[in-house]
């Protein structure tokens, strides 16, 4: 595999900056990498996983940390680009339940350490070797974050028609990291009892097969919107669960949005129209 690798820092410090201040930074300044950043802070790599899967293997340096598909107050979302593959139609990236992160007074939403995002491979011919070809670009932060843009390649020759090696590493890596992607809500348990919104502020109720332990949820919508960190109170049985967010712009809570439970045992999806 080879990877090829351009970065920039950010004009984001975010021990310096407000959390207002932090939230609005929807397009931050960018400026040429320094030699002041001495150390590789990810590390990453495609991983063949048999038949139509791979993942993408993300490796970061302690206290560095990697964007979920919506990253929080300040940050930008990794962009895919396969367009340079060969025989391949069409690449799912799945994401893994997220963390929240602090960094200063900013909360982001990713990984820290290791993390693999399963892919689900389409080809346009099957049974023909495929040639990954990802430009990647994202962001990776600590005190400050840095813009990288990577171009990963790697040779799937074994044809799609084989079946995927259940023993491999690559293999059983990528399925572990599957097992932490939510699953639809429905399949998980999950129900929605009530949505109320008024203006700046959104309730969710949620209802659950198994009792919850310390639930958090994720809201997902514009992508102007910003959702606190929830209140959260449980029902004496533990079923349900209430979360309270402070919503910005204040209509954002009447707009589409896509819930991420996550909880002990219990990775679960729902979209929500208005």
């Amino acid at each position: 595999m080879v990877v090829r690798r351009v970065s920039w820092v950010f004009a984001v410090f975010f021990g310096l900056l407000p959390a207002s201040a932090a939230q609005a930074q929807t397009a931050p300044q960018i400026t040429p990498q320094t030699s002041a950043l001495q150390r590789e802070p990810v590390r990453l790599s495609l991983l063949d996983a048999g038949g139509e899967r791979a993942g993408l293997l993300i490796r970061l340096a302690p206290g560095w940390k990697f964007y979920w598909r919506t990253p929080g107050e300040g940050g930008l979302p990794p962009r895919f680009d396969w367009s340079a593959s060969r025989n391949l139609a069409h690449a799912e990236v799945k994401w893994p339940a997220p963390q929240r992160i602090n960094i200063g007074n900013t909360e982001l939403y990713g990984y820290t350490g290791e993390v693999v995002l399963p892919i689900k491979l389409v080809p346009q011919q099957k049974g023909q070797p495929l040639d990954l070809d990802l430009a990647l670009e994202y962001g990776v932060c600590k005190e400050i974050c840095i813009l990288r843009e990577d171009r990963l390649t790697h040779r799937l020759s074994h044809g799609m028609n084989a079946p995927a090696d259940i023993q491999s590493s690559a293999a059983v890596l990528v399925a572990r990291w599957q097992a932490k992607v939510p699953q639809p809500a429905e399949q998980a348990g999950i129900r929605l009892v009530s949505r109320h919104s008024t203006p700046g502020e959104l309730g969710i109720t949620l209802e659950s097969d198994l009792p919850l332990s310390q639930p958090d949820l994720f809201i997902e919508g514009p992508s102007e919107a910003w959702f606190s960190r929830p209140e959260v109170s449980l029902s004496p049985d533990r079923r349900q669960a209430r979360f309270v967010f402070s919503v910005s712009p204040v209509d954002a809570a009447a707009k589409p949005l896509t819930l991420t439970l996550v909880d002990d045992a219990i990775r679960a999806e729902m979209a929500l129209k208005p």
